[in-house]
């Protein structure tokens, strides 16, 4: 059905023709996506060189994922996009037809349905991957100047009309010999040299040499458990070490980990820490927080407080926006809070100790001078560290007093026990069924009488 091989290209493997029959497509329940009603996922296939349904793929091969939208709307340009992430959540892949096809519909009309054949050579790391798709569209003078250059990224905002989640999942296999083309994530085209010089005797640095000596800090938590908090703390005290967070946790999870180095608002589960890079004689703590109180701080930021980074936030403020409080508490609680519960979880199961957010919050001196200057042995001046830590309480940082609640601001209300406020018996007993015996496993609450 289609040219297989390494030499085979891209535009060799498109057969425009070419669309699988309906028993290859995956159903698409309208659960796994969030529209706007413009537009609407209908069906997703993957089909292996020989336009075969297929899950399993060796190492290099190419992949066919045929996916469907049906437009209930009229949309000026029209785009599909698919993104596939590993087993840690990072994104491994991701491009949409903005990217690839220059030759897109200007239009199009309510009760069409758009069509994507998407061709991924997948030269990735062995796993299992999970597929996410989307829809978006742009008017058709921003297109143009977007496909010609004249704009970039930044000026070039699509409006996202649909937006699945996990929707299916493929796994990549070692090829028949057994042996690993590549190591890490992906495999990048390249080449090296090897070559041979006498050694010029040099050494390193004194400064590098001491860095050397001192280990690797990382401060490991969940979203919404006073991360940034923490951030400032150590920023401030050692700016010079701290290892900048970035949202796919890359920095830790897939570069080397350096000594002497501070790595900030890791969030990891105990497996994936486990699977990082660290070099030996590396300190970790944890931070946890009540997931009912994390469950409510993240609602009010998502639907309104916390900087728009992806099309993806963008959707899911839009869905939390359009549901009321008790509904959109319900869908955190079923979608994401999962993230934060399985850190808790893994952490609590591997014996290790936590650090309470609300024990910080009376005790942050006392904590972090234990933690920081005697488990951790960091090199940081107690007056340097007990500084940063009055400056950056919630009262000085945000001007008021612990407790009050300011809707617009990242650090909305602070206190903890603010759950209350805002469980309903509904989603309380949504909470226990899910969440109620590690609510009592990590001390927050003696029994699920609460």
């Amino acid at each position: 059905m289609f040219e297989a091989g390494d030499s085979t290209t891209m535009a060799e493997a498109m057969i425009p023709s070419f669309w699988p029959e309906p028993a290859a497509f995956l159903e698409i329940s309208p659960l796994d996506q969030v529209t706007d009603g413009k537009a609407r996922c209908t069906g997703l296939a993957i089909c292996d060189a020989d336009g075969r349904a297929s899950s399993i793929f060796s190492q290099g091969e190419l992949a066919h994922f045929f996916y469907e939208f049906e437009v209930l709307d009229p949309l000026p340009v029209p785009s599909g996009g698919l993104e596939f992430r590993n087993a840690d959540g990072l994104v491994i892949h991701g491009k949409s037809s903005f990217q690839q096809d220059a030759g897109l519909p200007l239009s199009v009309e309510a009760g069409q349905r758009v069509r994507v054949h998407h061709v991924i050579h997948l030269d990735v790391a062995e796993g299992n991957y999970d597929i996410a798709l989307g829809f978006a569209s742009v008017h058709a003078e921003s297109y143009r100047s977007y496909a010609s250059g004249a704009i970039g990224k930044e000026p070039f905002a699509p409006d996202v009309h649909c937006r699945t989640g996990n929707v299916a999942s493929f796994t990549v296999r070692l090829q028949g010999h057994g042996k690993r083309v590549h190591h890490g994530v992906a495999n990048l085209d390249g080449a090296s040299r090897l070559t041979l010089v006498r050694a010029s005797g040099r050494t390193a640095s004194p400064a590098k040499q001491a860095d050397d000596v001192i280990p690797a800090l990382v401060h490991v938590t969940h979203w919404k458990a006073g991360s940034q908090w923490i951030f400032r703390i150590l920023k401030q005290c050692a700016p010079d070490r701290i290892v900048e967070p970035t949202p796919s946790q890359s920095q830790f999870l897939h570069s080397p980990i350096r000594r002497g180095r501070i790595y900030p608002t890791v969030y990891v589960p105990k497996p994936a820490f486990d699977r990082a890079r660290c070099p030996p004689g590396t300190r970790h703590f944890v931070v946890i927080r009540d997931l009912r109180d994390t469950l409510v701080s993240a609602y009010f930021s998502f639907k309104i407080s916390h900087p728009r980074l992806t099309e993806e936030f963008a959707v899911l403020r839009s869905t939390l926006q359009q549901l009321s409080q008790e509904d959109g508490l319900l869908y955190l609680l079923q979608q994401w809070l999962h993230l934060c519960a399985d850190i808790q979880l893994t952490w609590k199961e591997a014996g290790e100790a936590m650090i309470r957010y609300e024990d910080l919050l009376g005790h942050d001196v006392e904590i972090l001078e234990k933690v920081l200057l005697a488990d951790m042995a960091l090199p940081l001046d107690r007056e340097r560290l007990g500084q940063a830590i009055r400056a950056n309480r919630f009262e000085a940082f945000t001007g008021r007093a612990l407790g009050t609640q300011e809707l617009t601001a990242h650090e909305r209300v602070g206190a903890p026990g603010d759950w209350r406020n805002h469980f309903t018996d509904r989603l309380k007993d949504a909470f226990k069924i899910r969440y109620g015996g590690l609510l009592v496993a990590t001390g927050y609450e003696p029994d699920l009488d609460w």
